[in-house]
């Protein structure tokens, strides 16, 4: 971004605010994983056809030996949605019962699943149609019960991840039952005016879920329903007037929307009658829509929070002053905080959550940015070492696709510079698809490498797009983003990168943790790990966790970590650490768990298939892996799948709820 160039119009911006988001641990989704050739199975009926046998009030054993096939398009991440998973194909969409927890670690909105639903059950839940793994005769009258956990396997296959899936753009007469746990989306509705001071749902639990009637322009109503045990129970609603993407669901009578978080709420516009506007509902806001928000002219944002992967390098100077570029997925934004802003407290590589509330979202000389004040500049950070991997794109591409582009990491390949001997100023980057503007900082302001010699010959250059005025820009943040053709660089090494465990805690009541530690020397690609539980001495698995779906993120730069934590875990974790619930911290002391590169065990803790009865032998202390936390020595940096080698002297036991280092190594 270029520096500021009127001392009168930098009186006028005012800086935005940044509170951190995820642990080396890891955030929503930032790269999307390597291709995924999923399992060879046909379905041989549709969902449509799989409900047509159900009639309502009954219960219906399903004996023919079929196959069912959907995407998952609810999971239970948001805690909206309890013990249950909603797919639907082409035909129709279906609610599963399933008796677990932190099912969106097998099942993530977007995956692929197949159903063998010979020896499942039907039902309905007051004319909602669910399949389940039985009868609950515990009740009267017996209701359709949970497929219990140790059977998702037998049931379930488990298919390739981030399928998307467009929602259905219906009228609220359209909705039917043929609609029913399928995903839709409802144009130009909103809160009723007196419901916008309120929030989601409630979270003193008095009442276990709320019911909020939203209304179209065309007046047009229907019931919205959110658990009071939804992350974002204690949220705002929003007062403006916009889509909303939700389940359909009925209950009786009664037409209901499920939403599967807050974001799926966006009403961002100006109420039916004009007033309003700005929206916001003090959540995440995709960085997608909120670019959406810009239509030509300033815009004062309501409540909303973004959050990304910090990309510029403040350090090197070339980015402008109090300037921070985020990228979120495919999209990113420039961040200015004012000039005097310590911006340098934030690296390439930090995961961040900005509060944007009453910022100003424009164009700065044709590119956008969010200008708030500066005292939203947070002081700490909650993810650091996140490894955005650049799109490879050619010069031509880039000019075509600016500015949708615009402050997103890329990669051009095979591209020689010209112009001026030095970086400094304006150069001209080519390849043999076209050329464009090379700029670097220069003057007073200038970046530390502005003097350096222009490199010669083919390179591979790492950096991000913007416009300014007309003319489109490529911007390197430092010196390393330059690699000569053949050598790497820009997004990753080449050297071996593995997994091990490196602290695990088994704690007082629920407080229960593992850390996983990148040990080698380049951004592993988490697509291939997991994580798997076996409690009691089994040799079947109990729970497993994918990390690139536990923790939103598709690789692990060197030297990372993951913090996985049971759902009920509680203990202060030290600042700056935010741990991701799975099931596979279900454990006792007793149990063991693996963990797996592409099917291959790579580290344990315990010995599958034998249960020590209470906890198992660490450094000649009995029961060590009970009540205790155990730190993996830092010279070890390989993972161990001998136990009993590992346990000897790999391990420190330090005393019970002692996370003081949980998060980094």
């Amino acid at each position: 971004m270029k520096n500021r160039r009127s001392v009168t119009f930098l009186a006028l911006l005012t800086a935005i605010a940044v509170t951190s988001l995820v642990v080396v641990s890891c955030n929503k989704k930032f790269d999307e994983p390597p291709s995924y050739i999923g399992p060879n199975i046909t379905p041989t009926m549709t969902i449509n056809e799989l409900k047509a046998l159900h009639t309502t009030g009954g219960l219906e054993q399903i004996t023919a030996d079929e196959i069912i096939g959907g995407i998952v398009v609810a999971d239970d991440l948001s805690g909206n949605f309890y013990k249950t998973i909603d797919i639907q194909d082409e035909t129709g969409g279906i609610q599963l019962k399933l008796d677990g927890y932190d099912l969106y670690t097998q099942y993530p909105v977007g995956r692929q699943v197949y159903v063998n639903v010979k020896g499942l059950f039907l039902g309905d839940y007051n004319k909602l149609i669910q399949l389940g793994g039985g009868i609950d005769a515990t009740v009267t009258p017996a209701r359709l019960g949970y497929l219990a956990t140790g059977l998702f396997d037998q049931y379930i296959t488990k298919g390739s991840l981030n399928n998307p899936v467009t929602p259905k753009v219906v009228k609220v007469a359209d909705l039917n039952d043929s609609y029913q746990s399928m995903l839709i989306q409802l144009d130009n509705f909103e809160f009723a005016a007196a419901d916008t001071s309120k929030t989601f749902a409630d979270v003193s639990l008095t009442a276990s879920a709320l019911n909020y009637t939203i209304k179209s322009c065309a007046s047009e109503s229907i019931v919205l329903r959110n658990s009071s045990y939804a992350d974002f129970a204690g949220y705002g609603l929003p007062n403006g007037n916009g889509s909303i993407l939700a389940i359909y669901t009925v209950f009786g009578s009664t037409k209901q929307l499920n939403i599967r978080d807050s974001s799926d709420v966006k009403f961002y516009n100006s109420r039916c009658g004009g007033s309003g506007g700005g929206g916001g509902t003090g959540s995440i806001i995709d960085l997608a829509d909120l670019r959406n928000l810009y239509t030509g002219s300033d815009v004062v944002l309501g409540s909303y929070l973004v959050n990304g992967i910090v990309i510029s390098d403040a350090a090197s100077k070339n980015v402008g002053a109090g300037n921070i570029i985020l990228q979120n997925g495919n999209k990113g934004i420039a961040l200015y905080f004012g000039s005097s802003a310590a911006t340098g407290n934030f690296l390439i590589g930090d995961s961040i959550l900005v509060d944007v509330t009453g910022g100003t979202l424009k164009s700065y000389n044709g590119s956008l940015e969010i200008v708030l004040s500066s005292s939203a500049l947070p002081n700490v950070k909650l993810g650091t070492g996140m490894n955005v991997t650049p799109r490879v794109l050619t010069i031509d591409e880039i000019n075509t696709q600016l500015p949708d582009i615009e402050y997103t990491l890329v990669k051009i390949v095979g591209a020689t510079a010209s112009g001026n001997a030095t970086y400094g100023g304006n150069n001209t980057l080519t390849d043999a698809t076209g050329s464009m503007t090379l700029y670097t900082k220069s003057g007073t302001s200038a970046a530390t490498f502005a003097g350096n010699a222009l490199p010669a010959g083919s390179n591979t250059w790492t950096g991000y797009c913007n416009v300014f005025s007309t003319t489109k820009e490529f911007q390197i943040r430092n010196t390393s983003d330059v690699v000569a053709d053949g050598g790497g660089g820009g997004g990753g090494g080449t050297g071996t990168s593995d997994l091990l465990f490196s602290e695990y805690v088994e704690g007082s009541s629920n407080n229960k943790y593992i850390e996983i530690y990148n040990a080698g020397s380049a951004a592993a690609d988490l697509t291939k790990y997991v994580v798997k539980l076996y409690v009691n001495g089994q040799t079947t698995v109990s729970s497993t966790a994918t990390l690139d779906v536990v923790s939103g993120s598709a690789s692990l730069a060197a030297g990372g970590v993951i913090v996985l934590k049971n759902s009920g875990a509680a203990l202060t974790l030290p600042a700056g650490v935010t741990a991701f619930s799975s099931g596979v911290c279900g454990f006792n002391g007793n149990d063991a768990l693996t963990l797996e590169k592409d099917g291959t065990v790579i580290d344990v803790l315990g010995l599958v298939g034998n249960d020590p009865t209470t906890g198992w032998v660490v450094s000649t202390i009995a029961d060590a892996t009970k009540d205790h936390t155990i730190r993996r020595k830092a010279s070890v940096t390989a993972g161990n799948t001998d136990w009993n080698t590992s346990s000897s002297n790999e391990w420190d036991v330090i005393a019970i709820d002692d996370v003081s280092n949980l998060g980094t190594r």
